[in-house]
C-alpha cells in the first residue's frame, strides 16, 4: 500500500480501531514516517480523479477502473419531446413514440458513490440516429473539491482491500460526525460518501449530513440536491423534508409565488408530529405565509 494512502487512512479511520494489533502495526508505520518521505508524498502529482472516472467510462485505462465496475450505479430519467416527424424518424429504441403526442428519449445519471453524481449524459446520438457507443456526451457535476473526493475513494480502496473492517465502520461514522462537528467538512463528507457507498445502513444519515455541511458553508442549491436525494429514496423520514424546508427558505422564488419551504416542514410534521424541532419550524412557515397574506397571527 502506497505511504500516502497509509497517512490518510491513519488520519481517518484508525483511531476508531486501536484494539487491533494488526490495524495498529499499520498505524504505527504510518505515523511515523520520516520528514523525507513526508515531503516524497506531498510532491506526488496530483491525482485527477475525474479525469480517471471519465477514462473508465470511455473504455480507456483507468487507475481505479475495478473499484468502478463494482460501485458506479447507472440510473436514468425519461425526457419528453413533442413529436415534430414521421414516426419512421425516431428510430428504436433511442426514441418511443408515446401517443400523447409526445416522444420519449432518456438521460443516463453515472454515480460513482452514492453521494456524487459525477455526469450525464444522452443515451442517444443528437441527430436519434442510434445509441451513443462511446458514452462521449459528458458533463460533470460534482459539488464536493478533489480532496473529498481522493479521500473517499483511497477509503473505499482500503475497504475493497479488507484493510477497513465491517465492525469499524461504526467507528468511522462516529469520526465522520466528530469531523463535521468541527466544521472540517471536505473530510467528513468523505467518510459519509465512503460509508453510504458500502453499507446502506449509513445513506440515509449521510445524505442529511453532507447536505447540511453545505447548508453551513451557504450553498442551499447544492444542500438542497442532497436533502431531496434523501427525500427520494427515504420518503418516510422526516430529517430529509425537515432540512430540505430550512435550504428552500433561503433559495429566490419566482414572483407572486409563497416559499414552497412550507411543504416540506408539513410532510415532516405529518411524519414526525412530536418533534420539537419539526413543530417549530413548521408554525413559523405557516406564521410566515399567513403574513404574507394579510392575515394577522398569534401563537
Amino acid at each position: 500500500m502506497k505511504i500516502k494512502t497509509c497517512i490518510k487512512f491513519a488520519l481517518l479511520s484508525f483511531i476508531t480501531c486501536q484494539q487491533q494489533s494488526n490495524a495498529q502495526t499499520t498505524n504505527d508505520k504510518a505515523v511515523k514516517t520520516s520528514p523525507q518521505m513526508e515531503q516524497k508524498v506531498l510532491r506526488e502529482p496530483y491525482f485527477n480523479y475525474y479525469l480517471d472516472f471519465q477514462n473508465y467510462a470511455t473504455n480507456k485505462t483507468s487507475r481505479y477502473s475495478e473499484l468502478y465496475k463494482k460501485y458506479t450505479l447507472v440510473d436514468s430519467m425519461p425526457i419528453y419531446y413533442p413529436v415534430t416527424k414521421k414516426t419512421e424518424e425516431y428510430p428504436s429504441p433511442c426514441y418511443q413514440i408515446m401517443g400523447d403526442g409526445t416522444v420519449k428519449t432518456g438521460m443516463s445519471y453515472h454515480y460513482t458513490f452514492l453521494l456524487q453524481l459525477f455526469y450525464k449524459r444522452l443515451s442517444c446520438l443528437k441527430d436519434g440516429s442510434k445509441l451513443d457507443p462511446d458514452f462521449m456526451k459528458y458533463q460533470a457535476f460534482d459539488s464536493f473539491d478533489s480532496e473529498t473526493v481522493r479521500e473517499a475513494i483511497e477509503l473505499l480502496d482500503l475497504y475493497d482491500k479488507k484493510r477497513i473492517k465491517e465492525d469499524e465502520l461504526d467507528g468511522l461514522f462516529e469520526r465522520a460526525k466528530n469531523l463535521f462537528k468541527q466544521e472540517e467538512y471536505r473530510h467528513s463528507n468523505a467518510i459519509f460518501s465512503f460509508l453510504a457507498t458500502v453499507d446502506e445502513r449509513y445513506c440515509e444519515a449521510a445524505f442529511n449530513n453532507v447536505g447540511l455541511s453545505f447548508y453551513h458553508q451557504k450553498s442551499y442549491r447544492k444542500a438542497l440536491d442532497y436533502f431531496e436525494r434523501a427525500i427520494t429514496l427515504y420518503p418516510e423520514g422526516y430529517l430529509g423534508y425537515l432540512n430540505a424546508g430550512a435550504a428552500r427558505t433561503y433559495l429566490p422564488v419566482d414572483l407572486g409565488d409563497y416559499n414552497p419551504s412550507i411543504y416540506y416542514f408539513k410532510k415532516a410534521y405529518e411524519l414526525a408530529p412530536d418533534n420539537p424541532n419539526v413543530i417549530m419550524n413548521y408554525k413559523n412557515a405557516v406564521k410566515q405565509q399567513l403574513g404574507q397574506r394579510g392575515v394577522d397571527t398569534q401563537d
